[in-house]
């Protein structure tokens, strides 16, 4: 029992070792720039986009959010305002709950570089159209086609990283560029880093629906 007990803690503490943390200085390096325009990424053409996976959990009275979808509205922004449609399950089940809520995202420039960065780079979301606060979102990622990688900036010290698929490339997966690009921005060699919140009956039941 006592070795099989070193060898478990060994193995455990071998895989800490292995995993490897996102760095979060991409976030500011100006060779990143070009990608991490905000407002490029909210027009889209295809407005409709999954959340595949993320860095952490996020549940409502016990029940795990998934099916994560989000829509943004015709003929946005409105001013800077960004309105969009957000449904989500409470539950891995087919016939889990589904929650609606509209949300509102306000393009900003982070502080480190506004007076170089051309374009915001990241968005205050909130409930309610022109409040000044929100949760703040930053944008780490974009193929400005398939995919987008946000950082979270109100959760886990401002590590904790959100992965989106829109809804024209959901089911060929995470394409090669971003699943590399997530890996060093958020982390790596650990399950910890990818939370699965998209299953592949999500689409066929909630598409469209919003």
């Amino acid at each position: 029992m006592e070795l099989m007990l070193c060898s478990f803690l060994w193995c455990f503490l071998a895989i800490l070792v292995d995993a490897k943390p996102g760095e979060i200085r991409m976030d500011e390096e100006e060779t990143y720039w070009p990608d991490q325009d905000i407002q490029r990424a909210l027009n889209n053409t295809d407005r409709e986009s999954w959340l595949y996976y993320r860095t952490f959990k996020r549940e409502t009275a016990g029940s795990e959010h998934t099916c994560v979808y989000a829509k943004v509205s015709e003929n946005q922004p409105i001013g800077n305002v960004y309105e969009f449609v957000q449904e989500f399950r409470l539950g891995k089940e087919r016939t889990s709950p589904e929650q609606t809520v509209t949300l509102y995202a306000t393009p900003y420039k982070t502080r480190t570089h506004a007076d170089k960065r051309n374009n915001e780079n990241a968005m205050r979301v909130s409930r309610r159209k022109g409040a000044e606060n929100g949760k703040r979102y930053q944008l780490v990622y974009s193929d400005y086609d398939q995919c987008d990688i946000l950082r979270v900036l109100d959760e886990s010290n401002g590590h904790a990283c959100e992965l989106y698929l829109h809804s024209n490339a959901v089911d060929g997966g995470v394409p090669p560029k971003c699943e590399s690009v997530y890996g060093n921005a958020c982390g790596k060699d650990d399950a910890s880093y990818k939370q699965q919140v998209y299953y592949s009956w999500c689409k066929e039941n909630m598409e469209g629906t919003i």
